[in-house]
């Protein structure tokens, strides 16, 4: 038996051999799924000529007409408050879904015409049927120059037997200068209410 067969016939010389070609047949694998799943987006990545990084506004902390920094649901503008109160009775109660229209931001009522919303049986806001607007409690989360959240504590009627709930309620401003308008732009529960049992 010569050196040749001697190699050829070793336990160690053969799994060399095997991890050899274990690793020939995986770098052959990862080459051809490199190959047809690399797609086939050919588009740049450079940006555009002309393009020029920008970052977003930073907001800043809203002020009353007085320049005190707000801090509270009570020192809010008048008119956003009266906008919060017009969206809970006419929206979310649906006391009026035509009334509705004028205080909610575009975002939310997109894909709507005035005549569907104020007919549609389902709105893209949560229905909560609201008791008393003079009873429900407000905290303001915050307030800047980009957007107010609020937390709006809500009580049914008795004969809905639903129980009393939070919701966050966030505005942001729509227009400029002095068409400029606080809209609601989302209306969420802090939980996910049953459904009314009775009208």
């Amino acid at each position: 038996m010569n050196a040749i067969q001697t190699a050829l016939s070793s336990a160690r010389f053969n799994r060399y051999l095997l991890w050899s070609g274990v690793l020939i047949f995986a770098a052959g694998a990862l080459a051809l799924v490199f190959t047809f799943a690399g797609g086939t987006d050919n588009t740049s990545a450079k940006p555009d000529k002309g393009f020029r990084a920008t970052l977003p506004n930073s907001a800043h902390p809203l002020r009353n007409a007085q320049g005190v920094t707000i801090k509270t649901f009570w020192q809010l503008d008048p008119v956003v408050r009266s906008t919060i109160r017009t969206f809970l009775v006419t929206g979310v109660s649906r006391g009026d879904q035509g009334a509705a229209w004028a205080v909610v931001a575009p975002s939310v009522k997109a894909g709507y015409t005035y005549k569907r919303w104020k007919n549609a049986n389902a709105l893209p806001i949560i229905f909560y049927p609201v008791a008393n607007i003079h009873q429900a409690q407000y905290y303001l989360d915050y307030a800047n120059d980009q957007e107010i959240l609020i937390e709006v504590g809500l009580v049914a009627p008795k004969r809905y037997q639903m129980r009393a709930a939070t919701f966050q309620l966030g505005l942001v401003p729509v227009g400029k200068g002095t068409g400029k308008k606080w809209l609601v732009d989302y209306f969420m529960p802090r939980w996910t209410p049953q459904l009314p049992t009775q009208q």
